[in-house]
C-alpha cells in the first residue's frame, strides 16, 4: 500500500532552534517512497530561481501518532546565499537568524542572545540547505514523490550515514515552496507550512541585523574543532 504525505500543519520553534544549534534536523524517514526518479525539480528551481523567499509560517511537533506536542507560528525571511531570519511568536517570543557570518538565537524574555559560528551551527541542516547557494543534487540523493493531493513532493537524503538527517521532504505548488517535513531522533514528526509567499522581493539588509539593548546578555559559544 503507498503511504501519502500525512497533512502538514505547524513545526515546534523550541525543537527547531535545538535543531538549529546542535546540527541536528531530522531523523527517520517519515513517508515511503512513491517513485524513484533522479529529476530533483522543482528542488533544482527553487535554487536557481529564487534568491528571496517571504512567508507567514506555521509549525508543529507531533507524535508518531500525530497527537499535537506544540505549536507555534511566526514569519520568515530568506536571502540566499547564507542570511535567513524566523521570528516566532506575538508578541515576539523568539528570533533564530543567521547574516551570514554567524547563527543568532535571540530570547526576548531571557534577555539573551546565543552567538555560534554560522557554518558550524547549521552544517548538514535543512536551514543550512535552504539557505545555501548550490542545488542539493549536488550533494544528496533526490528522489521525485510525485504529485499527491495537489502538492509535488521531494526528498532529499545525505551521502553520509553520520549525517545530521535522514531525509527531508520538500512540497512544492506550482514550484512554490509549501510544505517541509522531517522525522526527529525521538520519532517526533516536525512540521511547517508556508502562507503568504513572497519570492524574489526585496528584503531591506537591516533584517538580518539585531538591535539590542544593553542589557542583553550575548553569549558566545566557541566553533568545535
Amino acid at each position: 500500500m503507498t503511504s501519502k504525505p500525512k497533512p502538514l500543519t505547524e513545526f515546534n520553534r523550541r525543537s527547531f532552534c535545538q535543531a538549529l544549534s546542535l546540527g541536528v534536523l531530522g531523523g527517520s524517514p517519515v513517508l515511503a517512497c512513491v517513485a524513484f526518479a533522479a529529476t530533483s525539480e522543482p528542488l533544482d528551481g527553487f535554487f536557481s530561481r529564487v534568491k528571496t523567499f517571504h512567508a507567514v509560517f506555521q509549525q508543529s511537533v507531533l507524535t508518531e501518532e500525530l497527537e499535537l506536542i506544540d505549536q507555534s507560528h511566526g514569519e520568515l525571511w530568506l536571502a540566499r546565499p547564507g542570511r535567513f531570519r524566523w521570528n516566532y511568536g506575538t508578541p515576539l517570543e523568539q528570533v533564530v537568524m543567521a547574516d551570514g557570518e554567524n547563527l543568532w538565537i535571540y530570547d526576548p524574555g531571557l534577555e539573551q542572545v546565543v552567538l555560534r559560528d554560522q557554518d558550524t551551527a547549521l552544517g548538514d541542516t535543512p536551514a543550512g540547505l535552504l539557505a545555501g547557494d548550490t542545488s542539493p543534487g549536488r550533494s544528496y540523493l533526490v528522489e521525485s514523490l510525485g504529485n499527491q493531493g495537489g502538492i509535488d513532493w521531494v526528498s532529499v537524503f545525505p551521502r553520509n550515514a553520520d549525517s545530521a538527517f535522514s531525509q527531508i521532504q520538500f512540497g512544492f505548488e506550482t514550484d512554490t515552496l509549501r510544505m517541509v517535513q522531517m522525522l526527529d531522533p525521538l520519532q517526533q514528526i516536525t512540521r511547517i507550512r508556508f502562507s503568504d509567499v513572497e519570492v524574489n522581493i526585496a528584503i531591506p539588509p537591516e533584517k538580518f541585523m539585531l538591535e539590542l539593548s544593553e542589557e542583553i546578555d550575548i553569549i558566545r559559544e566557541p566553533a568545535s574543532g
